[in-house]
């Protein structure tokens, strides 16, 4: 139950910044870890949604505590690294998170800022799947785990993508959907346009890429299994070309861009179970 909770804590948390990014709220409190100068900050919308991060940020990371310690306890051998890793992590992203405001939200540590968090969201989904008592740690990038594996670090490859684009100020240099300005490919490419290009090109290697393990799940015994859930991908990434094009038409609504995120978060989840469950005795997953 903990760890369902700290993933779901982590989920809210991504988005919760997510949004607080798209409401251009990111230095509503300006210094830090104060909301100006204050333990509780005057009301106003934006101060509102960016205190609100910080507040959920902090519980999230006592159930990531708590989760790390019984995993420590239940793990052995060299597992143990991983709650370690998690609690090491949660650290640096407080750090981060402080000086991403204090900095003024520079684009290179805030990209890192959330691809750290993205990369503790998956280490708790982790620790939730492999609680060390009904099921044992275990890591392999070898045969169908590598596949899935491989397929989730793209995933994740094109959310950080999106997230520099996002803060690099690119998110419009290509401002018509699906067409690259006016073409298939843009006449130019340089700064925002090649940076915005280049995550659509990886979409779109993602979207090949998952369509045919789809098709594969038809053809390998092995892969049979996974077929429910390669639909679910299939349907999760068509949903994240829709989602992507009103992100661009909609000029970076910032609920749109929540839902483009919150779509990437649940394909990573996917394709995490897959992953679990090609480690799992049995090939059962939790």
């Amino acid at each position: 139950m903990l760890g369902r909770i700290t993933v779901g804590l982590f989920f809210v948390l991504l988005i919760w910044g997510n949004l607080v990014a798209g409401l251009k709220a990111g230095l509503a409190c300006p210094d830090w870890p104060l909301c100006h100068g204050k333990v509780l900050p005057p009301f106003r919308p934006d101060i509102t949604m960016e205190f609100l991060h910080r507040v959920i940020a902090a519980v999230a990371g006592f159930a990531l505590l708590a989760l790390s310690y019984r995993r420590f306890r239940t793990y052995r051998g060299g597992a143990k690294a991983i709650p370690v890793l998690a609690v090491a992590l949660l650290a640096a992203e407080i750090v981060m998170g402080g000086a991403v405001v204090l900095l003024e939200l520079p684009v290179q540590l805030t990209t890192v800022h959330f691809a750290t968090g993205l990369f503790v969201f998956l280490l708790v989904y982790y620790m939730t799947a492999f609680d060390g008592v009904a099921l044992p740690p275990s890591f392999s990038l070898k045969g169908y785990p590598g596949l899935f594996f491989g397929m989730g670090a793209l995933v994740f490859l094109l959310a950080a993508m999106g997230a520099y684009v996002r803060h690099a100020g690119a998110g419009l240099s290509l401002p018509d959907w699906p067409t690259s300005l006016g073409g298939l490919v843009p006449p130019v490419l340089a700064d925002g346009v090649l940076l915005q290009f280049s995550h659509r090109v990886l979409a779109a290697l993602v979207a090949l890429t998952i369509v045919a393990l789809w098709a594969a799940t038809a053809l390998d015994d092995r892969l049979r299994r996974h077929r429910r859930m390669a639909g679910a991908l299939v349907l999760m990434i068509l949903a994240q070309i829709a989602v992507g094009g009103a992100v661009v038409l909609t000029q970076l609504y910032f609920l749109s861009t929540a839902l483009h995120l919150a779509v990437a978060l649940g394909m990573l989840m996917v394709l995490a179970r897959m992953w679990v469950r090609e480690l799992s005795p049995g090939g059962t997953a939790p």
